[in-house]
């Protein structure tokens, strides 16, 4: 197929499965029921959804009235009106007799939902002309007016689906304008018109005088000579309507795919084609080839195919895998190597500060043991520290202040020889003009004021012992510093030149052990392609085979032979079920109280054939009911009065429940179906009583012991 061919605007109609019924949230969401912007938020957390809060204005439905309203505005929930429309067709589910609140699995299909949409540009066009609408749920669409084209596509779609399935039918008819594509979705209910149950009227009609006309009770008055004037005549049962999935999609896959063809064209014909929208493709339109490729596959085909794509998409993924970690081991690498190169720069700049603090300890330390002697010789007590009679004096009081403030100055790291003798002398000439200054007082203070000036200087070499206590954790930061550097230098000795060529060889290793594995995968992937092709051929082959077969004329003439046999078996299953019949209808005009063992007997094999044309199995008591009701369905009861009816039904259900029939029975039927062996028939015994498969009477009921 061409892309040309495939850039064609094309309408898309989807139908969902047929279901029993769906809950009041899953009717709520075709009609946004209740939904607000945090709804949307919530729905858009499935990556496959994309609904657009902005939009919501946009949405609307077509009413059973053939309206347009907004969306959701029906005071009727869909789930109700479901519910009421199958209360006025009179449908009833099946109950479940273990639930009985409950519907049983295998009751009818009721409803079904229905997806109108197609090409994107064609729809988005009708609906929104050409306004700028952002789809990314970017930007807010709440500018966006919506256009009278999609309204007229939409009332179309409507009127197409009403000539189809009926107005009444029709629960839902929603429009939505929020999400990617503009669509219709409609939920519908399979409704077919089917002949009411029960007998038809009977009447008895004049062959000369058309106006006389009899019942049936009437006429079984008459003598029996004049009977023969009247023509018997039935009645049509009237028509009513039902719910009923097979009588409108279909009975089986190959009808419903009929309707389905036959809907598309009908959508082109009627409404797509007056909007640019072409027909979808069908399988049927394909070229012959293509045709069969998607056809006539088999499942081991079909399965080898899909795990020989598994497999290449796995490969693939794996090969995307191996290519990351390749690239991140790398970046590793080039991490450790800068991680090496700062590290050897950190430890040049250790070392270097290391020796510097080194030198730095050597001069301390010749100063330590001449600081402690001295300042050990001090004892300072903090009277000394007191001159009463200065306490007014201003002049004693400006030089303490003078000498705190110098003793306060910050000992250097380095010159600290310098320092000491510069505080001496900065402390000296502090005293000296504190001398001065009290020699001019009176001579009595005197001995005083050189007390005091002696513990001044005292208590400033206590100073000393802190600047002493200092260094001390000064030489325990530089213990620290070169255990750390010694620490730092075994991690660069680790990682050396050696150890990264270790770890790269490492490294190398595990990539090639990935591609040996992404080798493998990848011939996996080819072998599972040689074996759907061999599969392919093989198949073809047998094709050929069975045909060749067929050329020779002993083979041919077995299997017409087959042939013949299934449809002389098939014959034999609608004679017994056409004897049961009679047999039924003669014993009903009867006077006998039950049936007699020849009638039995034909009615037990009528039930044991209608039992098998169905698909039932014979042998189960419940499938054999089932059945014995299908075939009392086809008796005509026309003639005889209610009571004998009802009795002739009694009687024929109590020899169903008295029949014992055997699985060698059911074994032979089946071998005579598939025309692997001729038709063996029981009964017909000196007696009319049915027999077993190889000809013995039965030994209790009226079936096959």
């Amino acid at each position: 197929m061409s892309k040309a061919k495939n850039n064609i605007p094309r309408a898309a109609i989807h139908v969902g499965a047929p279901a029993k019924s769906f809950s009041a949230a899953e009717g709520y969401e075709p009609e946004r029921r209740g939904w607000d912007e945090n709804t949307y938020r919530l729905k858009n957390q499935d990556t496959n959804n994309h609904y657009d809060f902005s939009r919501n204005h946009l949405n609307f439905e077509i009413n059973g009235k053939g309206e347009i309203v907004s969306l959701g505005s029906n005071p009727v929930p869909l789930h109700e009106r479901l519910q009421k429309r199958l209360d006025e067709l009179g449908f009833k589910p099946y109950k479940d007799k273990d639930n009985p609140l409950g519907n049983s699995d295998n009751s009818p299909n009721c409803t079904v939902g229905i997806i109108v949409s197609g090409d994107h540009r064609v729809l988005t066009r009708l609906a929104f002309g050409d306004q700028d609408v952002d789809f990314t749920l970017q930007r807010s669409n709440a500018h966006v007016v919506l256009k009278q084209d999609i309204k007229d596509w939409a009332m179309d779609t409507y009127h197409w689906a009403c000539d189809r399935w009926g107005a009444e039918n029709i629960i839902g008819f929603d429009v939505h304008l929020d999400e990617t594509t503009p669509h219709i979705q409609i939920q519908t209910i399979p409704v077919a018109k089917t002949k009411a149950r029960g007998r038809a009227s009977v009447k008895y009609v004049h062959k000369d005088d058309k106006s006389k006309v009899l019942s049936h009770k009437e006429w079984k008055k008459l003598p029996e000579e004049i009977r023969s004037n009247f023509i018997r005549t039935e009645d049509e049962r009237r028509e009513k309507e039902s719910v009923s999935y097979a009588s409108v999609w279909g009975k089986d896959k190959y009808a419903v795919g009929k309707t389905y063809y036959q809907m598309h064209t009908d959508y082109y014909n009627e409404v797509g084609r007056k909007y640019g929208l072409e027909r979808g493709d069908d399988i049927a339109m394909l070229p012959g080839e293509e045709r069969r490729e998607r056809v006539h596959k088999s499942k081991d085909v079909l399965e080898a195919e899909r795990q020989a794509k598994e497999a290449i998409i796995k490969s693939q993924m794996e090969h995307e895998r191996l290519e990351g970690q390749k690239e991140k081991m790398a970046g590793e690498v080039q991490d450790m190597k800068r991680q090496k190169e700062s590290l050897e720069e950190q430890n040049d700049k250790l070392e270097s500060a290391i020796q510097n603090k080194e030198q730095h300890k050597e001069k301390l330390e010749g100063n330590i043991s001449q600081l402690e002697d001295y300042a050990a010789a001090l004892d300072i007590k903090e009277e000394d520290l007191i001159v009463p009679t200065l306490k007014t004096d201003p002049l004693v009081k400006d030089a303490w202040n003078a000498i705190k403030e110098e003793l306060g100055k910050p000992i250097p790291a380095f010159g600290q020889k310098e320092w000491r003798e510069e505080r001496r002398k900065a402390i000296k000439v502090i005293l000296t003009e504190m001398q001065t200054a009290l020699m001019q007082a009176k001579e009595a203070q005197k001995g005083d004021i050189l007390k005091l000036g002696k513990a001044l200087y005292n208590k400033a070499m206590q100073n000393v012992r802190a600047i002493i206590e200092q260094n001390k954790q000064l030489l325990k930061e530089n213990d620290r510093l070169t255990e750390e550097n010694d620490v730092l230098r075994k991690r660069i000795a680790s990682m050396d030149e050696n150890a990264i060529i270790r770890l790269r060889n490492q490294k190398d290793a595990e990539i090639k052990n990935l591609h040996e594995r992404l080798d493998k995968a990848e011939s996996e992937t080819v072998r599972s392609g040689n074996m759907a092709y061999s599969e392919h051929q093989r198949a073809d082959e047998a094709k050929s085979q069975i045909k060749e077969m067929l050329d020779i004329p002993e083979i041919k003439k077995i299997w017409v032979c087959i042939q013949q046999n299934k449809k002389a078996f098939w014959q034999q299953i609608e004679q017994w079920i056409g004897n049961a019949i009679t047999a039924i209808r003669d014993y009903a005009f009867s006077k006998y109280n039950d049936f007699q063992p020849k009638e039995g007997n034909t009615v037990a094999w009528g039930i044991v054939a209608e039992t098998f044309k169905r698909g039932l199995d014979p042998t189960d008591d419940k499938q054999r009911k089932t059945a014995t009701n299908h075939l009392l369905e086809k008796v005509s009861w026309s003639g005889m009065t209610p009571f004998k009816a009802d009795l002739t039904a009694t009687r024929t259900r109590q020899l169903c429940d008295a029949m014992t029939v055997t699985k060698d029975l059911m074994a032979n039927l089946l071998l005579a179906a598939g025309g692997r062996s001729g038709i063996s028939i029981g009964g017909g015994g000196s007696n009319g009583e049915l027999t077993n498969w190889d000809g013995t009477k039965k030994r209790n009921g009226w079936g096959v012991s």
